[in-house]
């Protein structure tokens, strides 16, 4: 079942649908039949499945694995036995004269004319429509002796184009000459133009040229020779003309039509030049046409393509698989043998053999592909293993835009002698373009390590950050974010706009998702509650992010601060703070403290190392420093009674302030509580920490102090050749390596079988709310209340738009929780929307203005605020050193859909009435 729909199985299904999709694949351009010789497109059958039971399950299920499809292939079902009513409803008495002459043509036509290829329509069917147009209309009675007038304005009608005759334009030519003499010497051309071109032009239609070549140059259907022009062509096609033409004939021309706009639709070049709407159409049209039958006009329809196809041997797109039941069977009249499914692509390949020679003899069946159907198998109603119908990639030529970038850039390469900086500029997918027009775009390219790397600023899609996937899906998704904040602020000036620097690193010399997704979840975060502000309201914030990347390890963030963001926080009075910076190293400090010389508040998400505070009175801080973090350890380690801890860490003084720091303070916290302890550092890798299953460690704790990179290998030494993990060490990490637990690629690989590790974490209540929470609302035994409740439900339908999205599965958010940095910096942007809202309420009575960020920083400080994370009161400190703090474990690191547990929790929760347990962990009471 799909849903509660039935996927009737039978033997050779499998071999049927592999049949049907690679039918669908479109040919590239240079593909040459192995059997034919014929290049590109190649002819493409009428499948006819003849089922000993009902075909409706089969095709249905067909229908829903072709909508299924992304990117999609364009098709269209049919249920025959509906055509004739679904015609009568369509075209009324009023509205027509006498019906279609192919009712279900028409259906087809109206279906497919609603299809779209990405954002193009498939075709409008113009041929078709006018030819079913003539077919259904009476010549308008005109007086005179131009027996053509009433033809011309049938045509006119059909176009929607009027122009006057042709001696109305003589008159005006007439008045036009000033004088006798003038007349005299003009008389002669008027003549001439008058017999040569103004009658021909009187008697125009404009707007039907290509229509009226095909018709009578293109097509041979209905004898268009028997014609002198084209509008005695059209007139032989209305009512009243046509009893006297052959039904047969007008028929094909209507299928010859049909099939015509199709071909055009898919039509890779226009004379010599490429066309790339027909590049872009890459599957060909399945047509799925239930219950034909002789009586409903199926079998005809069917044969009029099998006679159109072998008369003019034109190739088209269209894939008609018509089903119906065996009585009465086709196969019958046309004197063939249906195949079993399983023998379907025998039958194939045999049909592309014979094609030639039956086409050639304009056989009845020579297009038609029999299949017989057995009745479905009992009990099996799913198709495994079923190929998937989805059309293939568009070329990147072929895509909208690309060849006006192509064009547009080979001009920038000939006038801009400055080759080498333009292609600097696109290998680091760098904007000029867009730094040079847009004032939300400044850009430069910086030497970072030896690699060239684009850092500055963005806060609109001409620049975005990153060669991730999911990093550039989510700056798009803000940028829109942005552009719904400003149309929304133009209807309602008097709404506060306020805007936010995201400060990060969002380029790097080698691939590494850990870090692009850990940027991507703050981002999220920051879109939450964008998307949570800009809304209606009269008097909420409206919030606008500008993105900032300082390169790889926030290397050039001081000349990007300095050389950039200086002058934009000179220019725009809007921008309150910034928000994230990354990692402790010395030029993240000279940014924070340069900001605070600047006035401007800043919330780092993720710093923990003990200095910073003092680096700016302007600094704010959600998670607890280095120093909250070692004591979190050396209680957890008391409370679970382990007899020493051992602190393996890489090498120290190489640059990493945060390790630095962290071992340092952790090592002068146990030393202060009498545990026992070792600091032990490795030279080259984590492969040189020793297996702790020699010796029993069972009552002692191992603790990580490191980046995640490092994290897998010393998980794999610590447990090499352990065949009783009962002797193996509590295993804790620091707060770092949250980017591994996240990522699903890092944890699967299979020596990590097993294991258990807790790790420190910084928004654990978030990952608390788990699953439910991604569903759309938190486990109750998180007790987050309504601020816990809103992320949530943002959350779920965040998540589920990415889910959806083309991104590539690798990334896409795989772990059954929320990322902890999507609540941090969720929380972050609430704050300083919590201080906007205090200043603005101070206000009152008084006229209403965006306040200033050195307002905004008075006001974080007496802010308590009750967030997604938990409870943060920056009245006490500028440091979060009151919010929870906590220790999360999981059983078996492999197993990625485990949900961790917490083990131990220090800090305040959500409210100072939540309950907790002996270790300090919600209890959800």
């Amino acid at each position: 079942m799909t849903g509660s729909r039935t996927e009737p199985v039978f033997p050779g299904v499998r071999v049927l649908l592999e049949v049907i999709q690679g039918l669908c694949h479109r040919p590239g351009f240079f593909y040459r039949s192995k059997t034919e010789e014929v290049v590109g497109d190649q002819p493409l059958p009428l499948i006819y499945l003849e089922s000993e039971a009902s075909p409706t399950p089969f095709l249905r299920a067909l229908e829903h694995k072709l909508d299924e499809g992304r990117p999609g292939i364009p098709h269209a079902y049919v249920d025959v036995s509906s055509v004739r009513a679904e015609v009568a409803k369509r075209w009324p008495p009023e509205a027509r004269e006498t019906p279609p002459l192919l009712p279900l043509l028409d259906v087809l036509s109206h279906r497919l004319a609603e299809v779209h290829v990405g954002s193009e329509r498939l075709t409008r069917f113009d041929h078709y429509r006018l030819v079913d147009w003539l077919t259904s209309k009476r010549l308008p009675r005109k007086p005179g002796r131009d027996d053509r007038a009433s033809v011309v304005e049938l045509l006119r009608q059909w176009t929607g184009r009027t122009t006057g005759s042709g001696e109305e334009l003589n008159r005006a030519v007439d008045a036009f000459i000033p004088n006798l003499v003038t007349r005299l010497g003009l008389g002669l051309v008027a003549w001439v133009g008058s017999k040569a071109g103004f009658r021909w032009l009187g008697r125009r239609v404009p707007g039907l040229a290509r229509e009226s070549k095909w018709f009578m140059r293109g097509q041979n259907f209905a004898l268009p020779h028997h014609s002198i022009e084209f509008l005695g062509f059209a007139e032989r096609l209305t009512l009243g003309r046509r009893e006297s033409e052959n039904e047969e004939q007008v028929k094909l021309l209507l299928v010859h039509a049909f099939l015509e706009d199709l071909r055009i639709a898919y039509r890779r070049r226009r004379r010599f030049l490429p066309r790339r709407a027909g590049w872009r159409r890459t599957a060909y049209i399945p047509v799925l046409l239930d219950g034909v039958t002789k009586d409903n006009g199926g079998w005809e329809l069917l044969e009029l393509i099998n006679d159109v196809r072998n008369e003019t041997g034109e190739l088209d797109p269209l894939l008609v698989i018509a089903a119906s039941s065996v009585q009465p069977a086709l196969s019958q009249r046309l004197g063939t043998t249906p195949v079993a499914p399983d023998e379907t692509a025998e039958a194939l390949a045999t049909w592309r053999e014979e094609l030639p020679r039956k086409r050639q003899m304009l056989a009845p069946d020579a297009r038609y592909l029999m299949v017989g159907l057995p009745f479905p198998s009992e009990g099996k109603k799913r198709w495994k293993g079923a190929p998937e119908f989805r059309a293939a990639p568009v070329r990147w030529l072929a895509r909208p835009r690309r060849l006006e970038a192509i064009v547009a850039a080979v001009v920038v390469v000939l006038l801009l002698p400055a080759f080498v900086t333009v292609q600097n500029h696109i290998e680091a997918s760098c904007s000029i373009i867009g730094s040079a027009t847009s004032a939300g775009v400044a850009t430069r390219l910086m030497d970072v390590d030896g690699n060239t790397e684009c850092v500055g600023y963005s806060d609109n899609s001409s620049q975005v950050f990153g060669s991730n996937e999911r990093l550039r899906w989510t700056q798009q998704a803000v940028f829109a974010q942005n552009e719904e904040a400003k149309r929304l602020h133009e209807a309602d000036p008097g709404r506060p706009y306020v805007s936010l620097v995201y400060f990060s690193s969002l380029t790097h010399k080698d691939t590494n998702p850990d870090a692009d997704h850990s940027r991507a979840e703050e981002l999220e975060g920051m879109l939450l509650k964008q998307r949570q502000q800009n809304d209606r309201s009269r008097s909420e914030p409206l919030l606008r992010v500008v993105v900032a990347n300082g390169g790889a390890m926030m290397k050039r963030a001081p000349e990007v601060l300095r050389d950039m963001l200086t002058p934009l926080l000179d220019e725009d009075r809007s921008i309150i703070g910034v928000v994230g910076l990354d990692r402790s190293v010395q030029e993240t400090k000279d940014v924070i403290t340069e900001l605070g010389a600047l006035g401007v508040p800043t919330i780092g998400t993720t710093l923990t190392e003990a200095s910073l505070p003092t680096r700016s009175s302007m600094y704010f801080q959600l998670i607890p420093g280095n120093v909250r973090q070692a004591d979190l350890v050396r209680r957890y380690a008391q409370h679970v009674g382990v007899t020493k801890v051992t602190i393996h860490h890489p090498p120290l003084g190489k640059g990493d302030v945060y390790l630095d720091d962290l071992v340092s303070v952790l090592g002068t916290e146990l030393a202060g509580t009498g545990v026992r302890f070792q600091a032990v550092p490795w030279s080259r890798s984590p492969q040189e920490v020793p297996s702790q299953c020699v010796e029993d460690h069972s009552r002692e704790m191992v603790f990580f102090a490191g980046r995640e990179e490092y994290f897998g290998e010393f998980l794999r030494a610590v447990g090499r050749d352990c065949y009783d993990k009962n002797r193996l060490p509590r295993i804790v990490a620091d707060d770092a390596i949250m980017r591994f637990i996240a990522q699903k690629a890092s944890r699967v690989h299979d020596s990590l079988a097993g294991m258990r590790v807790s790790y420190v974490s910084m928004a654990g209540l978030v990952v608390l709310a788990g699953k439910p929470c991604v569903e759309g609302k938190p486990d109750p035994k998180a007790r987050g209340g309504l601020p816990l409740d809103a992320f949530c439900a943002g959350y779920s339908r965040l998540n589920q738009e990415i889910q959806a999205s083309s991104l590539p599965a690798e990334d896409k958010p795989a772990k059954p929780w929320p990322g902890e940095h999507i609540g941090v910096a969720y929380d972050a942007a609430g704050l300083f929307l919590d201080a906007v809202r205090n200043a603005q309420a101070r206000l009152t009575g008084l006229p209403v203005h965006t306040p200033h960020r050195g307002a905004i920083g008075g006001e974080l400080r007496e802010l308590e605020f009750f967030g997604a994370t938990g409870r943060t009161d920056f009245s006490a400190s500028r440091i979060g050193e009151q919010r929870n703090f906590t220790i999360l474990e999981l059983t078996d690191i492999h197993d990625f859909g485990q949900q961790p547990a917490c083990v131990f929790l220090t800090g305040d929760l959500y409210g100072p009435d939540s309950p907790r347990g002996p270790n300090g962990c919600p209890t959800g009471q």
